[in-house]
C-alpha cells in the first residue's frame, strides 16, 4: 500500500535519480571537456589542493562558468535535497516502528551531509564566481567536499542499519513460527 510516507519517499527518490542522471550525461560531461579532462570539485571526495584550484579556474571559459554556477550548481542542490530526503524519510519510516524519537533522530542523520555539501557549494561559486581562490578558500571547499561525503556515508551506514536490524527482526524476532 503506498502510504503518504512511501509516496514521498518515492517522489525524492525520483527526483534524485532525474538530477544525478542529468549531472551525469550533461553538466559533468560537459565541464569535464571544457576543463581540459579536469573533474567537477563535487566528485573529488579525496579533496583537492589549491594548485587544483588555480588550475581549474584558470582553464575554465566563461561559457563552461556559466553552466557550473548555473545549471550544474542547481541541479546539485536539488540532488542534495532530494538525496537528504529520501535518506530521511527511509531512516525514518524504518524505525518508526521502534520509537518515534529513535526515528527522528535516525531521520536526522543526513542533515549533516546536506549542510556540508550546501557549504561546498557556496564556496565552491564564491571561488568561481570571482574567478579567484586564496589556499584559504581552496582548502574549506576541500574540507567540505570531504566532510560531505564522510557524512553521506554516515547517514547511508544508519539507513544500512536500520535494514539489517528489520530484516533481522524480521528473521528472527518473536512471532508465529509454523
Amino acid at each position: 500500500m503506498l502510504t503518504p510516507g512511501r509516496i514521498l519517499f518515492l517522489t525524492l527518490l525520483a527526483v534524485a535519480v532525474v538530477t544525478l542522471v542529468l549531472m551525469r550525461v550533461w553538466t559533468i560531461p560537459d565541464l569535464k571537456e571544457a576543463s581540459g579532462g579536469l573533474d567537477v570539485f563535487d566528485v573529488l571526495i579525496s579533496g583537492y589542493s589549491h594548485d587544483y584550484v588555480v588550475v581549474y579556474n584558470d582553464v575554465l571559459g566563461d561559457e563552461a562558468r556559466a553552466l557550473y554556477l548555473g545549471a550544474h550548481r542547481t541541479l546539485d542542490t536539488l540532488f542534495a535535497i532530494s538525496l537528504t530526503g529520501t535518506i530521511a524519510v527511509s531512516a525514518y519510516l524504518l524505525a518508526q516502528r521502534w520509537s518515534l524519537v529513535l526515528a527522528l533522530a535516525l531521520g536526522l542523520t543526513p542533515l549533516f551531509y546536506f549542510a556540508f555539501d550546501m557549504l561546498e557549494n557556496a564556496q565552491i561559486a564564491a571561488i568561481l564566481y570571482h574567478r579567484s581562490a586564496t589556499v584559504e578558500m581552496a582548502q574549506a571547499a576541500s574540507r567540505f567536499t570531504i566532510s560531505k561525503a564522510q557524512a553521506l556515508r554516515f547517514a547511508i551506514t544508519v539507513v544500512l542499519f536500520v535494514v539489517s536490524a528489520r530484516a533481522f527482526e524480521t528473521a528472527f524476532g518473536p512471532g508465529e513460527k509454523t
